[in-house]
């Protein structure tokens, strides 16, 4: 099994990479290819099952939309045909139709995604999250995570969630896609996208075991998996706490 990473040069915050060394970590035949900010992705010749973007700056962001620009119809292709994506952090806004700045110079999105991003650079949001990853048949296992951004991610006008465009998660405590919803990133086909940071694979051994089975990562195993599960439980016991303070 190939999982691609793009741009890890530009996006790689928060020590995001970690997650897809982690899915190594439980499945040592999964191979990795890094592909850089001036090569064509690899995905669209076919092939990789997985194709990872992480974190990046505000100048990262506007690199990576000029770098798939020329690709972007290829890619939304893709993705109706069912190739895996994920995008943790910010990486989905340069997915979505636009970018709205403070000062006006708006930065236009590749527009696959419906959806767009407020940037405000004198509020970071940081906060801790806990919630559930529901199954088709309404059973559920807890999530959890943290926050970090300088942005809002809202639907463009007569857009939402619906049965093509569904949540990823859903908040117990902690804000959902924007602040008043307790709806937290998307899954559209196969392409999962949410804000949540951890790394999101690390912090959440049942997510990951689920993740890796939807992949088709028949024969992987969690890594660590007692320490994770005991440092996953501790954390949704504190996250659970009344007097836990959640944004900061």
């Amino acid at each position: 099994m190939k999982i691609e990473i793009l741009f890890p040069e530009v996006c790689n915050l928060y020590a995001e990479l970690q997650n897809i060394e982690y899915l190594k970590r439980c499945d040592p035949s999964i191979e990795i290819i890094h592909t850089d900010l001036k090569s064509r992705p690899e995905f669209l010749n076919g092939g990789i099952k997985l194709v990872y973007v992480g974190t990046t700056t505000e100048k990262g962001q506007e690199l990576v939309i000029e770098s798939l620009k020329p690709y972007r119809d290829e890619i939304k292709k893709a993705i109706e045909d069912g190739q895996f994506m994920l995008l943790t952090g910010n990486a989905s806004e340069m997915f979505g139709s636009v970018i709205k700045c403070e000062d006006g110079k708006d930065i236009q999105g590749l527009g696959i995604l419906p959806t767009y991003a407020v940037r405000d650079m004198m509020h970071r949001y940081n906060t801790l999250w806990i919630g559930q990853y529901y199954f088709e048949d309404g059973s559920k296992e807890d999530v959890v995570g943290f926050k970090s951004q300088f942005t809002q991610c809202f639907f463009d006008e007569g857009k939402g969630y619906d049965d093509e465009f569904k949540p990823l998660f859903v908040a117990e405590r902690g804000e959902g896609l924007h602040p008043g919803i307790k709806e937290e990133g998307l899954r559209w086909h196969n392409l999962y996208m949410t804000y949540l940071l951890g790394p999101l694979f690390i912090v959440n051994p049942l997510f990951t075991h689920t993740f890796l089975e939807e992949i088709g990562a028949e024969n992987s195993e969690i890594a660590y998996k007692d320490a994770s599960m005991r440092s996953f439980l501790k954390r949704c016991k504190e996250f659970r706490e009344p007097d836990r303070g959640f944004t900061y």
